[in-house]
């Protein structure tokens, strides 16, 4: 019986599964998304707080 991951094409057999992951492997990919997460709303805030600043500046 086929699953649903797997289609013919072209009298192919397509795997469409998504890629198995250990518990490990995906520990650590999610604390890297977490990382990189991070950094983008540091520089987010800090180019928030540049333009805060420049605004400042120009009414004085």
């Amino acid at each position: 019986m086929m699953d649903r991951d797997y289609t013919i094409k072209k009298g192919r057999l397509i795997n469409n599964a998504p890629e198995l992951e250990m518990g490990i492997s995906k520990a650590a990919r999610f604390r890297k998304e977490m990382k990189r997460a991070e950094k983008v709303r540091m520089i987010a805030e800090g180019n928030e707080l540049s333009n805060m600043n420049i605004n400042l500046f120009k009414k004085l």
